[in-house]
């Protein structure tokens, strides 16, 4: 199963990032990860990695948040200066383009993942899969 990442299209107001919390709190829809960009117009992105994701698009879209759900490549890597460069000069030498990352150190302290939207997800993966680095499944992705 591929992994997914929730991005909803969200006014830079106060109480709007409550709306949307509210609707997955309601639904009882766990937020594992999350990133936040607003741009200089007042409007932003947020990116949601959440337990339940097909849910959560669709309880989101039927509230009034424009959301849609992105295919991620997450992947496991050392924790260590340079390792976040080796995982970008593999898609740079493939052409492949990241649109969104973002990661996180795991509780070990040792191990990161690096949660990456591509336009060409499949190839990534088999490029990393090539590479001997560790791409998280789906199920992996919605309990970290």
């Amino acid at each position: 199963m591929i992994a997914h990442q929730l991005s909803i299209f969200l006014e830079n107001k106060p109480g709007r990032l409550e709306k949307v919390t509210a609707v997955l709190k309601d639904k009882g829809i766990n937020i594992r990860a999350m990133t936040l960009a607003t741009s200089t117009a007042g409007w932003g992105i947020l990116n949601l990695i959440v337990d339940r994701p097909q849910e959560a698009c669709r309880h989101l879209s039927e509230t009034g948040h424009p959301a849609v759900l992105r295919e991620i490549v997450v992947v496991r890597m050392a924790d260590r200066p340079g390792a976040l460069h080796d995982m970008l000069v593999l898609l740079a030498n493939a052409g492949i383009n990241v649109q969104n990352a973002y990661g996180t150190v795991l509780g070990d302290g040792q191990t990161a993942i690096l949660i990456i939207d591509v336009e060409h997800t499949e190839h990534a993966r088999q490029l990393f899969t090539a590479a001997g680095v560790a791409t998280l499944t789906a199920e992996e992705v919605y309990c970290v």
